[in-house]
């Protein structure tokens, strides 16, 4: 199967990378790639050719074989050299990029869907939503803060409805929950796995998660109920030392916000411990699809004890350079990656909208 790696920028087609590297996944916004054409100086004078028909602010649609994996534009081409070799690289990223670097200029919301305010939001850049199946329960109170940039405001939603946010390979906004999809191919030790890496650290984790929080009160609803009363605990009895860790809960709290709170920090944080990224050989599943983030992979690692264990692929890296050609995949269980919950805004902030 053809694994070439093709630039298309300016109705033209760019091959023979010297080396290769594409990134996507559910924990940012907008997918990456680098490549690279280094040569000796001696006969380097197509590597001269390159440079200038590629410019910073170029469309481009990145493809491996006839798959698209990204579309975008080329951030930067930066060129390198000594007295041995000169490289060129170019360096670009999805067209969702526009909502990480970018100020929301829509400003406030009422009672509308994630995807409808996310529809709303991407509308000036000229990107699409791709809702997979999120919830269709209107936000009530959400407003974008002036200056506020389009991610951040994506990240109060998120947090809300636990879902995620990220981009496709023809650069849409997609809406999804955790795990879409099911990868055919299992990583298996002593098969597909050629190396691993996990931290296994348990330094974020803590005995007791604790969040507190405080609510406004009025003529009627005074006192201590009101104050550090809004309490919630969380226990993980792994850690056997007393490691508690209190969190206050900002803005105004209810028994609900601080429950799910301490509940999230226990689940979350437990759950990075066992994240690991494993390196495979070539880009594609045994079906010939590539890697893709977001998707649910059967794992098969003795040595950390997976037993053919479920796990979240939560960022893919397609790389190709003198070690040959591999992919990157971060991987843990899913509830690692449930969004943060935002923060809660204060009642006299409310009141001024």
């Amino acid at each position: 199967m053809n694994n070439d790696v093709t630039l298309r920028v300016n109705d033209r087609e760019w091959r023979g990378w010297t080396s290769i590297s594409i990134a996507a996944g559910i924990e940012r916004l907008a997918r990456d790639f680098t490549v690279e054409i280094t040569r000796q100086w001696p006969g380097a004078e197509e590597v001269g050719q390159l440079q200038p028909k590629v410019k910073a602010g170029d469309a481009v649609t990145v493809l491996i074989g006839a798959d698209p994996v990204m579309t975008g534009y080329v951030d930067a081409t930066p060129v390198r050299y000594d007295a041995q070799r000169v490289s060129v690289s170019i360096v670009g990223r999805s067209k969702t990029a526009d909502l990480v670097d970018c100020s929301a200029v829509v400003g406030q919301f009422t009672d509308r869907t994630f995807a409808q305010i996310a529809s709303e939001l991407v509308k000036p850049f000229g990107l699409k939503v791709i809702n997979r199946g999120i919830p269709s329960t209107p936000i009530i109170g959400l407003q974008a803060d002036h200056g506020e940039l389009v991610i951040d405001v994506l990240d109060k939603m998120m947090g809300l409805q636990q879902v995620l946010a990220y981009d496709n390979e023809q650069g849409d906004l997609v809406l999804s929950q955790v795990g879409a999809e099911r990868c055919v191919t299992a990583l298996v030790l002593g098969e597909n796995i050629l190396s691993c890496d996990a931290e296994l650290s348990v330094k974020e984790r803590f005995s007791v998660y604790q969040v507190a929080g405080q609510r406004a009160g009025d003529d009627e609803d005074y006192g201590e109920v009101t104050t550090t009363s809004i309490l919630a605990k969380n226990a993980d009895s792994a850690i056997k030392r007393h490691r508690p860790l209190v969190i206050k809960q900002v803005g105004n709290a209810t028994g609900e916000t601080v429950i799910d709170r301490s509940h999230f920090e226990m689940v979350r944080r437990k759950a990075r411990t066992d994240e690991v990224t494993y390196t495979v050989q070539g880009w594609r599943q045994g079906n010939g699809a590539l890697w893709q983030p977001n998707q649910l992979v059967s794992v098969f690692d003795p040595v950390l004890g997976f037993n053919y264990r479920t796990l979240l692929i939560a960022e893919v890296t397609y790389l190709q350079n003198e070690q040959g050609t591999t992919t990157q995949l971060r991987c843990g269980p899913a509830d690692a990656y449930l969004p943060k919950p935002p923060k809660q805004r204060k009642k006299d902030e409310e009141e001024e909208y």
